[in-house]
C-alpha cells in the first residue's frame, strides 16, 4: 500500500461524520497506540473518547488480561449515565478509529473483553477502521 493509497482510504472514512470524530479523538490520545471511538445513542446523543494511560476498578472487573489503559470504548462508555441512558444504549452505534503515530491506517477491531462489555450494554453494531477502510461487526 502507498502513502496515496492510505490517504485516500482516509479521506473516504472520514466522509463519515462518526469516523471523523472517532478520528480526531484518536489524534488527541498521547497513547502509545491511538484509538479513538464514539457511541451514537439511539436518540442521536453521542458521547467520545480516546484511550488514555490510566487506570480504573472496571479495568480489572472487565479485562481478562492485564490491562495498562482504560481502553477507548469503555472510556467512552464510562462517559454516559448508563442508568439514565440505559434505554438509548440499548441498539446504539459504536465507532472506532485507530491510526499510527506516522499516519497509516491500523485495525480497530475492539478486543473481546471491550465487545463483551458492549454487548452487556446493549449497543448493536461497532463500525472499525482497517487499513483497507473499515468492517461492522453486529453484537
Amino acid at each position: 500500500m502507498t502513502v496515496e493509497d492510505n490517504e485516500q482510504i482516509k479521506n473516504s472514512l472520514t466522509e463519515n461524520r462518526w469516523f471523523r470524530l472517532a478520528k480526531d479523538q484518536c489524534l488527541n490520545s498521547l497513547h502509545q497506540t491511538r484509538f479513538g471511538a464514539v457511541l451514537i445513542l439511539k436518540n442521536g446523543k453521542y458521547f467520545s473518547a480516546c484511550n488514555v494511560e490510566k487506570s480504573h476498578p472496571l479495568i480489572r472487573k472487565h479485562y481478562d488480561f492485564f490491562a495498562v489503559s482504560l481502553h477507548a470504548e469503555l472510556n467512552t462508555l464510562l462517559r454516559v449515565n448508563v442508568v439514565r441512558h440505559r434505554h438509548q444504549i440499548a441498539g446504539s452505534t459504536f465507532y472506532v478509529y485507530r491510526e499510527d503515530r506516522n499516519g497509516w491506517l491500523k485495525p480497530a477491531h475492539p478486543c473481546s473483553s471491550c465487545l463483551s462489555i458492549m454487548k452487556d450494554v446493549g449497543v448493536r453494531k461497532c463500525f472499525y477502521s482497517t487499513p483497507a477502510g473499515y468492517n461492522v461487526t453486529y453484537l
